[in-house]
């Protein structure tokens, strides 16, 4: 059985091979819906055997995540950014959860965060400005998503909020672009 094997005088040589036979289980069943609680089970065995690594703990938390165990994953994600707070992407996926929940000064929070590791992405300046449209902030919205544009200008949901931004701003000739591009 696993846990005769896991347990086993082998076990400190056969932890490398087990660390990664559960992580890749862990990813192969996270990416099908079906299969989302035996990931968070696969990736708990994983971090059970490196119990220090943030790539674990990272890919435990996600897997609560996406399995419905909310409050776990939060929590999961939250002691990563305690031990690893240069790691960005504990911050982004923490916002997009905090955002689904609605708890939008929380995401922002995370999203900024996000922003000042990896100036240059993207989805993290669309999500602060979206962010801050829906709390009435209208010119924070606008330069955010103007920066989201400037670092990528192939992403069409910048230029769809652009273009109400920019109605709403009563600046139709900007506007027209926007929706034209």
């Amino acid at each position: 059985s696993l846990g005769a094997m896991f347990f086993s005088s082998n076990a400190q040589k056969a932890g490398p091979d087990r660390l990664w036979h559960f992580r890749n289980l862990g990813k192969s069943f996270y990416e099908n819906p079906a299969t989302q609680t035996q990931a968070v089970e696969q990736f708990r065995r994983a971090l059970a055997l490196a119990p220090d690594s943030v790539r674990e703990q990272v890919n435990y938390g996600l897997a609560l995540l996406r399995a419905g165990d909310t409050g776990h994953g939060i929590e999961q994600l939250r002691k990563v950014q305690r031990i690893a707070p240069a790691l960005p992407y504990t911050w982004f996926n923490l916002g997009v959860v905090l955002k689904k929940q609605g708890d939008l000064d929380a995401a922002l929070v995370q999203f900024k965060e996000m922003a000042k590791l990896v100036p240059d992405l993207a989805a993290a300046h669309y999500q602060i400005g979206s962010i801050l449209k829906s709390q009435g902030d209208i010119k924070g919205a606008v330069a955010e998503i103007e920066m989201a544009r400037k670092i990528d200008s192939l992403l069409a949901a910048p230029h769809f909020q652009l273009y109400g931004l920019y109605r709403q701003l009563n600046r139709p000739q900007e506007a027209a672009a926007e929706i034209a591009t």
